[in-house]
């Protein structure tokens, strides 16, 4: 029997324990850790993973990182390097698949900045292998990898944390708390700015020679193949549908993530989808250059994530409410009445998860076996916001969606994209 928009919307009002996969509460995953200084091993170390090693570094009385993996030699050494110079000494192994560390019995952690269609696969096989994990936003490429990701993190008990690293902002912790205790009243609409693509490749692309010390058949993993060029791989892989969603997943894993925490829908999602995107008609680019979503909660909140078009590299959200209206960013906070920011949160209101360091706040829940505040399960649902509205834009048409079930109604077309095949020998299995 098809399911209507109104039973949706009964159904995803009323989010209970059948919902895949639930936020369980804190404590319940296993033995706390051991004391001795962590381990941790890098999966992925071009810009991103750089950026991982840098924050990194505020901890190293508590974690040392002793391996990095990546398929570019490049990007190996001069990882390496870095490394060397913060630990004081030159023992930092390097690899290039990255199951020499995931399976490594000496290294506790480990730290994903791959591309995206690497991050469930890695994720998986280190959580196998008894290790705690950070993985970088967006979550997965897929909202069938995001569920083969929260069931193992589940069934072995290991700490997980998504790199949506704003739920450990000041800023955007206290605007979500804010409007989780009504000071805006009842919220009716959300809007989402999300940056323009930074990169652009027109139609005269060439495949070129496969660089000396780059893996490329390993680069591609579980992707269909594709002529190697220069601008498919490293930043540029995000704009290839094949690897990445574009600046929905890339931006709007940020912002929509705040949207779910301040709404109270962790757990939860839209019922509604709708999307209008502008695509490349040539070159080598595939993703959205302009994004338009519309979303609808069960609650009958909307929210609409498009693209900016005033220059700015940096996402923004502004929630309106029938008693006033919160604005938020990196750069910035404000709200209209200005007095709503002053507001106090009294005894008795909602308390949202406080942290002030994201990598800082994984390894206190490594070792306390504690929820992070960007749990794996968190990071799934934000990211299903970001698949089903590339799915939308990609089909032109309203979906109905159902975040408990995780699948589209009545849309067996829709329903086929919320996996991809994988190039053998890769699998979730």
């Amino acid at each position: 029997m098809k399911m209507t928009r109104r039973d949706m919307m009964k159904q995803a009002g009323a989010v209970a324990a059948v919902g895949f996969p639930s936020i369980i509460p804190a404590k319940v995953l296993g033995q706390q850790a051991p004391s001795k200084m962590l381990t941790l091993a890098c999966v992925g170390v071009g810009g991103m993973g750089l950026s991982h090693i840098s924050q990194l570094k505020a901890h190293r009385d508590r974690v040392r990182i002793v391996a990095v993996a990546d398929v570019d030699i490049y990007h190996q050494r001069r990882a390496v390097r870095q490394i060397d110079e913060m630990n004081g000494d030159r023992s930092c192994r390097m690899y290039t698949d990255f199951r020499e560390v995931t399976r490594a019995p000496d290294i506790d952690l480990i730290a994903i900045a791959t591309p995206d269609n690497w991050h469930a696969l890695t994720a998986i096989d280190a959580i196998r292998h008894g290790k705690d994990v950070f993985v970088e936003k967006p979550l997965t490429l897929t909202v069938r990898e995001g569920q083969a990701l929260v069931s193992e993190l589940r069934k072995h008990k290991r700490i997980g944390q998504t790199g949506t690293m704003q739920r450990s902002s000041e800023a955007f912790h206290h605007a979500a708390e804010l409007i989780r205790n009504g000071r805006l009243g009842k919220i009716r609409r959300i809007e989402v700015l999300i940056p323009a693509n930074n990169r652009h490749v027109g139609a005269t692309w060439k495949p070129e020679a496969v660089p000396e010390g780059l893996d490329y058949d390993f680069w591609l993993g579980p992707a269909p193949y594709a002529p190697y060029t220069s601008q498919r791989t490293h930043y540029q892989f995000r704009y290839i549908l094949d690897y990445a969603g574009g600046q929905t997943t890339n931006w709007g894993a940020h912002y929509l993530d705040i949207a779910q925490w301040a709404l109270g829908m962790d757990e939860s999602g839209p019922v509604e989808a709708e999307g209008h995107g502008v695509f490349p008609s040539s070159g080598l680019f595939t993703a959205p250059t302009r994004v338009d979503v519309r979303y609808t909660y069960a609650n009958g909140v909307t929210m609409r994530m498009r693209t900016r078009t005033d220059g700015v590299y940096d996402g923004n959200i502004i929630f309106y409410g029938d008693q006033g209206t919160l604005d938020v960013s990196r750069s910035k906070l404000k709200s209209d009445p200005e007095g709503i920011l002053k507001e106090k949160i009294g005894a008795g209101e909602t308390r949202l998860y406080k942290s002030r360091n994201h990598f800082g706040n994984w390894i206190d829940c490594v070792k306390s076996r504690e929820l992070p505040v960007s749990d794996l399960a968190i990071g799934h649902k934000t990211t299903n916001l970001c698949n089903i509205g590339n799915i939308a834009m990609q089909l032109q048409r309203r979906l109905v969606w159902d975040p408990v079930r995780e699948m589209f109604a009545g849309d067996d077309m829709a329903n086929r994209m919320l996996t991809r095949p994988m190039r053998g020998p890769w699998s979730l299995a």
